[in-house]
């Protein structure tokens, strides 16, 4: 259900692509009992081919590819095995989930702005929050953290634009850059 909903969100160019179809894909998929672990093949990754419907992209850039496994791996879902997934994802994974396993973390959607292309979820761990952003724009926007975030609070950040972990002390606001995720644990 999560698969599907990431491909037919990823099949169309990106200028039509509405945070919607995630929010509504994750939800259901959250909400289901019985998840399949089966995970398909993504058309939208692959280049085009005689029998694919012509409207897909030609191939994902390599952001939206980091993107797309980030949607994927960073979640409570089954994920795809660990041999398809980039160095970058199996890192950050690997970082999470030294607070837990990421299939045992409680996790809510908490943001959803069609108008910015913003969706941002929490994964809750006994002595950890990881806040996972996405931007889907071609615009840098603030990060969407959730309502009660402090300033001065200590986290680790990681961004898909420049793939390493900083730890600091917040002191102002934080933005996400176009087409890319961002990662902020609070531990």
């Amino acid at each position: 259900m999560w698969n599907n909903a990431l491909c037919s969100f990823f099949a169309v160019s990106s200028d039509k692509r509405s945070v919607a179809l995630l929010n509504e894909g994750l939800s259901k998929a959250l909400g289901n009992e019985e998840v399949s672990t089966v995970v398909e093949p993504c058309p939208a990754l692959s280049p085009l081919s005689d029998n694919l419907p012509t409207n897909l992209p030609d191939k994902l850039s390599e952001r939206e590819t980091r993107l797309f496994e980030m949607l994927q791996a960073v979640t409570v879902l089954p994920s795809p095995p660990l041999n398809t997934m980039s160095t970058e994802v199996l890192t950050l994974t690997s970082f999470i989930e030294q607070y837990g396993q990421l299939d045992s973390a409680d996790m809510h959607i908490y943001e959803l702005d069609l108008a910015n292309q913003l969706f941002a979820y929490e994964l809750r761990f006994e002595d950890a929050r990881a806040y996972v952003m996405y931007n889907f724009s071609f615009d840098t926007h603030p990060l969407p953290l959730p309502l009660g975030f402090m300033a001065s609070t200590k986290v680790t950040l990681y961004r898909t634009d420049n793939p390493t972990f900083e730890r600091f002390v917040t002191s102002g606001p934080l933005s996400i850059t176009y087409h890319s995720a961002v990662v902020v644990i609070v531990d």
